[in-house]
């Protein structure tokens, strides 16, 4: 943290570099591929998306979770995913040869719960059966700055990126969650965070572009100040965000002008939240020695 406080001199230089033209080729995703053993890995992203908005990263059907040694709580409400109802028809290879084919005819709705409104029935077949990526799961555990969104109450999770329509996304005090390795992509989701801590969001339907100006632009600020030069991707930020302004280099700049005090404000708070909790633990660390 000994950069810290220098929000504005790092906005100035990533800003100098936008308008030169010298910048560095986009960084490619490193998509995260979990192996769960769970069922909803198989999902369609829009399952996955409302299984998501129902706040959980692993929903089953009341004997899915009986399977695997763990059973309902009481009172607990189901939510909905849509199923595929399939036909056999039968037909004939080009060799006149008899063959059954399956066709899609519509869909019907399946009740799943979370995994929050269940509990354990059976260890042994839980401890057999939970399937979880512990290789994923650790990546997430040592996301710098992690700390922060979890003082925040946020839940940090992963999911599968390569298939998804977008690489990370933010539930507004509830969740981040991140299809990448990049860290680019987790810092601008908390950076939104950030943003939805000191009320500077703007409060719209879907994607907001001073919004994600502010994340994507004050995500690389922050990469900068902590020193993960790396993972800087100061040229996918520059697409991203002459995106939003039109692809118009000028506007580009002009907009970025505009929102620098929000930016500086989101990445001040995380670093202030950042040394509380460093000093929150030096504190912890030493009464726990005398």
């Amino acid at each position: 943290m000994k950069y810290y406080g220098s929000a504005h001199k790092v906005c100035d230089e990533i800003i100098n570099i936008f308008q030169s033209g010298d910048l560095p080729s986009k960084l490619a995703p490193i998509f995260i591929n979990r192996k769960d053993n769970i069922p909803s890995s198989s999902w369609s992203w829009m399952n996955r998306m409302m299984m998501v908005i129902n706040g959980t990263n692993d929903a089953r059907t009341f004997k899915q979770w009986g399977n695997v040694g763990r059973k309902i709580k009481k009172g607990s409400k189901s939510f909905i995913i849509l199923g595929p109802c399939l036909k056999n028809i039968p037909k004939e290879d080009d060799d006149g040869n008899p063959i059954t084919i399956k066709i899609l005819y519509g869909f019907k709705g399946i009740n799943v719960f979370k995994f929050e409104d269940t509990e354990v029935y059976d260890q042994e077949l839980w401890d057999k059966n939970s399937g979880i990526d512990k290789e994923a799961e650790e990546h997430l555990h040592n996301l710098p700055l992690r700390e922060v969104a979890e003082k925040w109450d946020l839940e940090i999770s992963s999911y599968n990126g390569k298939n998804a329509r977008m690489l990370g996304y933010y539930r507004h005090g509830k969740q981040i969650a991140i299809g990448v390795e990049n860290l680019s992509v987790f810092f601008h989701e908390l950076v939104h965070a950030a943003e939805y801590k000191l009320d500077n969001l703007n409060k719209t339907v879907g994607q907001d572009k001073e919004n994600e100006i502010v994340a994507e632009f004050g995500g690389n600020v922050l990469l900068k100040i902590m020193g993960f030069e790396k993972d800087i991707d100061l040229g996918g930020a520059w697409e991203y965000i002459k995106a939003y302004a039109g692809n118009d280099d000028k506007k580009t700049i002009k907009l970025i002008g505009k929102l620098i005090d929000r930016i500086c404000e989101s990445v001040n708070l995380i670093l202030e939240e950042g040394n509380v909790i460093i000093n929150e633990i030096e504190e912890a660390a030493w009464k726990e020695s005398i």
